[in-house]
């Protein structure tokens, strides 16, 4: 790498790092880029020359932050046993959630389908190649959980979503600040370890019911 390019990467860092101070500390949609160019310490004309708008710098944070956790997942996937690997890794999730709500926040604003549309091809590409990352990461770990029942992949991609929709309602809550009237922000993980285990019942549970359909399928077809 040149010296041209390690001193836009560093400043690239910088920029994001000024935002991600701003956002703790008021409402992250209301910081403006002049703002930002501020607590960088440069030039508002130097941001955009990074990030054209708030939304690609949205996203650049959203993906980074998301790379730093697929590679923390599967370093802590590696060091534990197989049967339990998924549920740690899911309540590991939870916790980074829970102790960022800034970024939980970014995270259900950028996974909007309306507002990767809006953004540059190269966004979107990286988007897309996450979310392929993901998947096939959990699904490995969920036929590990499962102990390889040798279901489908359109079974385990059914499973997914549903745990997908579970995790996802638990992380809106987080963004939120809370879970409203049912208790308090000392409650939170508490709350979070039972979603975590309905998640992997559920998990379970649904498997079953789809092997055992299968079975009766192939019974009915003898």
């Amino acid at each position: 790498m040149s010296f041209h390019d390690q001193q836009f990467e560093l400043r690239q860092q910088a920029i994001l790092q000024a935002a991600l101070e701003l956002f703790r500390v008021k409402p992250w949609d209301r910081v403006t880029i002049a703002e930002v160019a501020v607590q960088a310490g440069i030039g508002k004309g130097t941001v955009y020359k990074h990030f054209p708008s708030k939304e690609a710098l949205y996203a650049q944070l959203v993906i980074n932050d998301s790379q730093a956790n697929i590679a923390e997942f599967r370093a802590l996937h590696a060091r534990l046993p197989k049967h339990e690997a998924m549920r740690t890794v899911t309540r590991h999730a939870f916790a980074k959630l829970l102790d960022d709500p800034v970024m939980a926040q970014l995270f259900m604003h950028c996974d909007r389908p309306d507002f990767q549309k809006r953004l540059d091809p190269e966004f979107r590409q990286q988007f897309d190649a996450l979310e392929h990352e993901y998947l096939a990461f959990f699904t490995s770990m969920l036929n590990d959980t499962l102990g390889n029942p040798g279901l489908s992949v359109e079974d385990y991609e059914r499973l997914l979503w549903s745990a997908d929709a579970c995790f996802t309602g638990a992380m809106a809550r987080v963004a939120a600040g809370g879970i409203g009237h049912l208790c308090g922000r000392d409650e939170l993980d508490a709350y979070l370890d039972q979603v975590t285990d309905f998640i992997m019942a559920g998990l379970h549970g649904m498997a079953g019911q789809m092997l055992q359909t299968r079975v009766e399928g192939t019974c009915e077809s003898c």
